[in-house]
């Protein structure tokens, strides 16, 4: 009998707690598990259109799954396979996988698809810049026109996308007052003295995020400790 970890992944908090699309993809993981194992754990990535190069989930399902030399089930494959920091994750993890709604995928599948993916990423990334080039030569020829009717004219000899006039004074005075509450902020100080010890020590970001967990250390907004956020605390450590 095989024992599995599980990784879902839903768009957004409200599918997160009680979609559809979440208990869609239980129930498939349901239905193939049924008489071939048992499930150890199951991840849940819960993504928002501004989050999703925040994955934390995956990584955990992959960690556990090589501790527990268990395999790592995916519920579902499709617009993940597009993405190619998560095809990339998968197939260096070394592991065995399945995924539900393409069984027959396998390492070079996968492969396909990051190259695929990573391709699409650079045909849009080239079709962006192509059209903020043409933006400027419009701005620079004094024929943008803003959705307000305004025109778009260089400020100061040079050429600004968005808002032509940059910040306001308050805008700067919020994103200042940003970085100072996060560099004086109590609960921020105290972490970051495991880290920087923790670290010496060889401990990864994860490790390290689970550890501060333990400890029941919070973020200075209340919430847990993410490898992302460890490793941004981090590097003020290099910085000091």
């Amino acid at each position: 009998m095989k024992r599995f970890v599980t990784y879902y992944r839903v768009s957004t908090a409200k599918q997160g707690e009680s979609g559809l699309g979440l208990q869609a993809q239980r129930n498939s993981v349901d239905n193939y598990i049924q008489g071939k194992g048992e499930m150890i754990k199951a991840f849940t990535e819960v993504e928002t259109g501004t989050r999703k190069k925040k994955r934390v989930e995956i990584y955990k399902a992959i960690e556990l799954a090589k501790k527990e030399k268990a395999v790592l089930l995916v519920a579902k494959l499709d617009r993940l396979a597009r993405d190619v920091e998560f095809t990339a994750a998968l197939y260096n993890a070394n592991i065995e996988f399945i995924c539900v709604d393409n069984p027959n995928a396998n390492k070079l599948t996968i492969q396909l698809l990051s190259v695929i993916a990573e391709h699409e990423a650079e045909v849009i990334s080239t079709r962006i810049k192509d059209a903020l080039r043409v933006k400027k030569d419009k701005i620079k020829s004094g024929n943008y026109i803003n959705k307000d009717g305004s025109q778009m004219k260089p400020v100061d000899g040079k050429i600004r996308l968005g808002n032509p006039n940059g910040f306001s004074d308050y805008q700067k005075m919020g994103v200042e007052k940003i970085k100072e509450n996060s560099l004086t902020n109590k609960a921020n100080i105290q972490a970051m003295d495991i880290i920087c010890s923790a670290r010496k020590e060889g401990m990864t970001f994860q490790q390290i995020a689970d550890k501060l967990n333990n400890l029941q250390y919070t973020t200075r907004r209340g919430k847990q400790f993410n490898p992302i956020q460890v490793q941004r605390l981090y590097k003020r450590c290099e910085e000091d």
